[in-house]
Order: C-alpha cells, then sequence, then structure tokens
C-alpha cells in the first residue's frame, strides 16, 4: 500500500478537520474526492507533518508519519493547491530549488529541472521568473517542482485549479501519462469529478472529513445500480404504498418524482408490477445512478441528510 490510515485525525481549536479517517491508498492511481471543506488538503497536510495529528496514525511508502517525517518527505511528491512560488527565481531556478531541499545536489537538480520542466510545456518559459507566469503556468510549475526528484509517490491537491479547458485537459493528460508508466502512485485530490474519471482507477470520496465509500470506478457505479428514478402521473401515494410493501424502498424526489430502490435479486418488474395494481400511470423510469457525478452527489446528499 502507498498510504495506510488508521483512526487519523486532525483538528484545529473544536474543528475536526479529518475525522477518525481509516483507509488506504493501493499503489496505483488514487482520486481523493470530495467538496470543498471536506478534508482533503488537511488530509494531506497531516499525512507530510505540515499540521499536527491530534490521533491516529499512519505510514506512507511504509514509513510512519510521526517518526519518519524526513524519509517519507523524500519518497513523495507534493503539488499543493495554494501558490507556493517564490518571486525573484525563474523557473529553472524554483524546480532546481526544490530539488535541492529534496536532497539532490545542485548539479543533479538543474539538469534534472530543465528535464521536468520539459515535460510540462514549460521549456520556452523556463527562465522567466515566476511570478510573471499565467494561473495555468503556476499550476504546470508547481507540478513540476514535485516531480524533480523522481518521488514513488505523487499528492496533487486541486492539480486543474484555475486552469482554462484547454489547459485543464493538459494538465490531466500530463497526470494520465505520469500514472501509465507505473513507476510512480498518484493520491488526486480534487472536488472535481470529471478530473477523478480520466485519471484515477480507485476512488474515495470523503466528506466532512469521513470516508462515505471507497472502491473502483466499476463497483462505485454498481453501488446503486438497484437505484431507479420515476416520473408518474398525478400523486403518487398508492403507488409508494405498493412498492413498499414489496419491499422497495421509496424517496420523494419532487411532486411527481421518486427515487426507488427495489430489493436484491428484483428488477424493474417490480415497479412496474407496483403500478399496475395502483393503477398508476409512470411517465418514466430510468437508472438513477449512472455515473461518478451521479454516485458522488448521492452520498454526498445522503451524508448531509443523515446530520438533520
Amino acid at each position: 500500500m502507498s498510504v495506510t490510515l488508521q483512526d487519523f485525525t486532525i483538528t484545529y481549536g473544536d474543528l475536526t478537520a479529518v475525522d477518525s479517517f481509516s483507509t488506504t491508498f493501493p499503489a496505483g492511481s488514487t482520486g481523493l474526492l470530495g467538496p470543498n471543506g471536506a478534508g482533503k488538503s488537511s488530509l494531506i497536510k497531516g499525512l507530510l507533518g505540515l499540521v499536527p495529528l491530534a490521533s491516529g496514525s499512519a505510514t506512507v511508502l511504509g514509513k510512519d508519519v510521526r517518526t519518519e517525517q524526513k524519509a517519507v518527505l523524500q519518497s513523495i511528491g507534493y503539488m499543493p493547491e495554494d501558490d507556493c512560488l517564490i518571486p525573484g527565481l525563474t523557473g529553472v531556478g524554483m524546480v532546481q530549488y526544490a530539488g535541492e531541499l529534496s536532497g539532490m545536489n545542485r548539479v543533479d537538480a538543474l539538469q534534472r529541472a530543465h528535464e521536468v520542466l520539459f515535460l510540462v510545456g514549460l521549456d520556452e518559459a523556463r527562465y522567466r521568473e515566476v511570478e510573471t507566469y499565467s494561473a495555468g503556468m503556476k499550476q504546470r510549475i508547481k507540478l513540476a517542482q514535485a516531480l524533480v526528484h523522481d518521488p514513488r509517490l505523487l499528492f496533487l491537491d486541486e492539480p486543474t485549479s484555475g486552469m482554462d479547458p484547454k489547459g485543464r485537459q493538459e494538465m490531466l493528460d500530463l497526470i494520465q501519462n505520469i500514472s501509465s508508466r507505473e513507476v510512480m502512485s498518484i493520491v488526486l485530490a480534487t472536488h472535481i469529478m470529471v478530473d477523478v474519471e480520466r485519471t484515477c482507477d480507485r476512488v474515495v470520496i470523503m466528506n466532512k472529513g469521513r470516508v462515505l465509500k471507497k472502491g473502483s470506478m466499476q463497483d462505485l457505479r454498481g453501488t446503486y445500480s438497484n437505484v431507479y428514478t420515476v416520473r408518474v402521473k398525478g400523486e403518487h401515494e398508492r403507488f409508494r404504498a405498493a412498492l413498499e410493501r414489496e419491499g422497495c424502498a421509496v424517496q420523494s424526489g419532487g411532486k411527481y418524482f421518486l427515487d426507488v430502490t427495489v430489493p436484491e435479486g428484483r428488477d424493474t418488474d417490480v415497479i412496474l408490477e407496483a403500478a399496475r395494481v395502483s393503477e398508476t400511470q409512470l411517465r418514466k423510469l430510468v437508472t438513477s445512478v449512472q455515473t461518478l457525478e451521479d454516485v458522488f452527489l448521492k452520498l454526498i446528499g445522503e451524508d448531509d441528510h443523515a446530520d438533520l
């Protein structure tokens, strides 16, 4: 496993940002998906030793984040969400400095800086001072400084933030290319579902500092494969009662819509039969969850509703 967390907890005063978080990030590419404020950045900062742990434990590449912090930092690359560039340094100077901080000697860091700047598409701007870079260029150089020392594990925090559509696609292509080489593992933290679908094999969905769901893309999409959205004509109380008698779980989605979870082993026939016996006219019957975004929104909605 690239990362293993057990009851991992981070607090800021009375605020619990990461709440007894227990999961693993296996080798390969994993998306850490959650809305803004879910605790994604705090989780990564805790693993890097940038914020203290309130309780719990974690290992990164087999090394304890409390007792082997230097070894952890030498083995990982970190692309933060916020800008962390040093005014006055050129692009190549910035990336070289990051390499030296990671333990490389000056000559090797300079040579490698040129290589990764070419990789991320900044070779022509490498001698410009970083404060003159556009938002998209700043994202690229943050990726370059994370890659300069050839880490075994890469943490990417909102890597497409502030980028235009073309820049986003190019950044995702870069991440996908890095992942496909299977040389380093990736943990990509974001609130953008399509970024995870495009680049990751697995996903961990979190909200309010907790794990909501984890698994492969296919498994998560299948989580709600027995949930259907139904639109009816007129009132639906008799129809709802007929569904519940058949063991279906029913939630209202508005005046004419219902979300129907059919029992395991059953299919849409149970919905059609309930419509027949209740003399209800169906206007629409579709699978409720079809994409990762559908799963994400449903999980977040259920979690928020559970706290009411």
